[in-house]
């Protein structure tokens, strides 16, 4: 009699799907329900890495897909999906994390079926309409991006470390988006914004 022998799985099942999304494109979908903490999925299973200053990081950044670390850049291979896929939502449930080849990583609990997002953070320079926002959140902000104009930079004072020391006119707007970051988990984007206006402030001292 011979040996019944055992028959492999050929394929493990991916714990999330990639397919079309009612928010933009395609997104990626759980597969199983994932708990605060868990990495859901890695940002770009293959992907390229580049210096940060470097000329091909600059053109690649208008992809709006790279991801820095470090002192370098992450360009995803865009013929393999991956957390890059991530819709955007102003009510994420995963964050993306930048430190080694990059990772989506649950932020409250993710039932099987469900969307996975995160928030971008983009800060933009005088285009405040540019990034309209489809998330369908009852929190949606009605745009990706957080604009700051010039005449923001005008009425604030970039001081050592940097912080931004901002007069009445611009601060209730502005602590009025901090809060909502720090609700989501996203505070590190204000650091984006400070270093924005610092910017900024910079062109506008050698005009």
């Amino acid at each position: 009699m011979s040996k019944r022998r055992s028959i492999k799985p050929m394929f493990s099942l991916s714990p999330v799907l990639f397919r079309n999304s009612d928010i933009a494109g395609r997104g990626v979908f759980a597969r199983r329900r994932f708990e605060p903490g868990e990495v859901v999925v890695p940002y770009a299973p293959r992907q390229r890495r580049v210096p940060a200053g470097s000329a091909e990081a600059s053109t690649a950044s208008h992809t709006k897909l790279t991801l820095l670390s470090g002192d370098q850049v992450i360009i995803p291979d865009t013929a393999v999906p991956g957390g890059w896929l991530c819709n955007h939502s102003c009510e994420p449930n995963a964050t993306l994390y930048a430190s080694g080849e990059g990772r989506i990583q649950c932020l409250r609990p993710i039932s099987p079926g469900e969307e996975v997002t995160i928030f971008y953070g983009w800060v933009s320079e005088n285009e405040p309409h540019r990034d309209p926002c489809h998330c369908g959140s009852p929190r949606c902000r009605g745009f990706i991006n957080f604009d700051v104009t010039d005449g923001d930079a005008a009425h604030v004072e970039i001081i050592d470390g940097p912080q931004a020391v901002m007069d009445d006119v611009v601060r209730a707007r502005f602590e009025e988006y901090g809060v909502f970051l720090r609700s989501i988990g996203q505070e590190q984007v204000e650091e984006a914004i400070i270093q924005t206006l610092a910017r900024m402030k910079g062109r506008s001292a050698v005009r």
